[in-house]
């Protein structure tokens, strides 16, 4: 919908802009029949004050184009008439068009800036999950800066986290899992937390400080599910470090 009110906008805007270069167009044409008015009641001037066949002659030819000039110009004035008739309408439906839009915009920043708590998560995580990563972090953000001590808010910094760990931003993606370890201390999301920044600092070839998290998470949460990637990850820093040795 939101394409079509686009479309539609960019139409009207078209026909508002063509009309109007269509009046300005029959305003000099209709000034130059005007100048050509003039120009054969000056002749007719003229011819008055001949004598004879010649003033019979200049008059009637004078009166013709008179005439024919004043029927042109009627001509002209009726269409200028009409054009600028269009270009009301064009206008008008332009000015509903763009109401529209901006209603439509006005629902869609209410949707997209929710103030209820269970929304703004909501609405985060689905941003996350579609790769929309800067969006998601704004929505975490506030989430967290509003409600910090809710029951999602230890889920809400982990994906914070995890907003950065999908950009490869692991420095900022560490600073953010720590900050679940040390600010939800109980909560179930540590274990996550503890490999992520194991991984992050594996993604960058810095195996010494990966094997800390992921033995971290084996001793202290190895009935976690996070456990088992920690194994795996553990044995993958082993290997690779063996066979630098």
């Amino acid at each position: 919908m939101r394409q079509d009110i686009a479309a539609l906008r960019t139409d009207l805007t078209k026909e508002v802009e063509t009309a109007g270069q269509e009046r300005q167009k029959l305003s000099d044409e209709q000034a130059q029949r005007s100048k050509a008015l003039q120009d054969a009641l000056d002749q007719l001037g003229r011819a008055a004050r001949k004598s004879g066949a010649d003033l019979a002659v200049d008059m009637e030819k004078a009166q013709n184009d008179i005439t024919a000039l004043r029927g042109q110009i009627e001509v002209l004035q009726h269409r200028l008439d009409a054009m600028e008739q269009f270009q009301k309408d064009a206008q008008a439906k332009l000015d509903a068009a763009n109401a529209l839009a901006a209603q439509q915009k006005k629902a869609q920043d209410l949707a997209e800036h929710p103030v209820d708590k269970a929304a703004i998560y909501a609405l985060a995580k689905q941003k996350l999950d579609k790769g929309d990563t800067q969006r998601a972090r704004e929505l975490f953000t506030d989430f967290l800066q509003k409600f910090p001590r809710d029951e999602l808010a230890p889920n809400a910094q982990y994906w914070l986290g995890e907003s950065f760990y999908a950009e490869k931003k692991w420095n900022e993606a560490i600073v953010e899992f720590q900050k679940v370890i040390k600010e939800f201390k109980n909560s179930d999301k540590v274990p996550d937390a503890l490999v992520k920044i194991g991984m992050s600092f594996q993604a960058q070839g810095d195996c010494q400080n990966a094997l800390l998290f992921f033995e971290e998470t084996l001793q202290a949460h190895k009935s976690a599910p996070a456990a088992k990637v920690a194994r795996e990850r553990a044995a993958e820093c082993r290997k690779k470090k063996k066979a630098s040795d």
